[in-house]
């Protein structure tokens, strides 16, 4: 088995290649993801995590809403844009004789705002929400055939 030790000269490589602001952003946007957590209202919007298949009639979106109720999320459509919001409400917890010392959980939002290829047909849409994940059922709008007149 081979051993490598870095030293000091070896280290340079990394930084003379031009790979050290790379990994400096990297590390940084790492960093401020990990301690974005905070009880501001700017901080409390959250990315929404989601996936996206494509069937023969549409698409179908699976995004994560862990702790949201299905009354409080929002679906629009607009042709090909499609756009998920969603809050869930801080509510005040009682205690008999004790008090809340630290607490995390708190309200969130969600928001995600994307495009598909083709129009959708609102209409049609179909979503459910269940254990958290929320299944949206895209079809395309049906295109306008194209007849050709026969002259007479």
């Amino acid at each position: 088995m081979a051993y490598s030790i870095t030293t000091p000269s070896s280290r340079s490589s990394l930084y003379s290649s031009g790979l050290e602001p790379v990994f400096g952003r990297l590390f940084d946007q790492a960093f401020r993801d990990f301690f974005a957590a905070s009880d501001s209202p700017d901080q409390a919007l959250k990315k929404l995590s989601m996936d996206v298949t494509e069937t023969d009639k549409g698409y179908t979106v699976h995004a994560d809403l862990p702790g949201i109720e299905k009354d409080a999320v929002k679906i629009q459509i607009d042709g090909p844009r499609v756009t998920i919001s969603a809050e869930s409400k801080k509510e005040d917890e009682k205690t008999e004789g004790g008090k809340v010392i630290y607490r995390e959980r708190s309200a969130s939002q969600f928001y995600r705002s994307f495009e598909l290829p083709a129009e959708l047909d609102a209409a049609a849409a179909e979503a459910k929400l269940e254990n958290g994940v929320l299944t949206l059922t895209l079809p395309r709008k049906a295109q306008a055939v194209i007849q050709q007149i026969a002259v007479k």
